[in-house]
């Protein structure tokens, strides 16, 4: 069992200095985002000023020399501030996001929706069909039927402008 430990604690101590020469070389004043989804990547290593994204635990705000981070992505806007100042705003259904040591933040998305592109009635029958599908049939199919509900609800908000 000592053994075991003492193996451990040279783990950590080899991931931590492989985590320290790593940013040797890395500009830590710039935030360098990787943005993409199965299909398409919207941001590859781009250099931003500021990234909002919609987690689980709430929004995070990311920036430059943020600490890192790993966190699961819920219905949402990301919104995107590049260094000019431009915000770019895409709609996010679900996926994972990570802020590492050397100042690059990746957000990988199950879909993703440009803000502008959503159809609001359609989101609107699609929450309202979920709804009624949550209250039928078995446990598993009301699960889906909440998760529908969500994601559709935060399209409406999106849409409108509440988020």
């Amino acid at each position: 069992m000592l053994t075991r430990v003492f193996t451990r604690i040279a783990n950590l101590s080899y991931r931590g200095y492989a985590a320290a020469a790593t940013t040797q070389n890395v500009n830590s004043d710039e935030l360098r985002l990787t943005f993409a989804s199965p299909d398409k990547a919207f941001y590859n290593n781009t250099v931003v000023k500021q990234v909002d994204i919609p987690t689980l635990a709430g929004v995070v705000g990311v920036l430059a020399n943020h600490v890192p981070t790993i966190g699961v992505l819920k219905p949402g806007i990301v919104q995107i501030t590049d260094v000019d100042g431009n915000v770019s705003k895409m709609f996010v259904s679900s996926g994972t996001m990570a802020m590492n040591i050397d100042g690059t933040c990746q957000v990988l998305a199950e879909e993703v929706v440009m803000v502008e592109d959503i159809d609001e009635a359609a989101a609107r029958v699609e929450f309202e069909t979920a709804q009624r599908l949550s209250i039928e049939g078995s446990d598993i199919a009301k699960a889906e039927a909440l998760i529908r509900a969500e994601v559709a609800e935060a399209l409406i908000k999106a849409a409108t402008g509440q988020h």
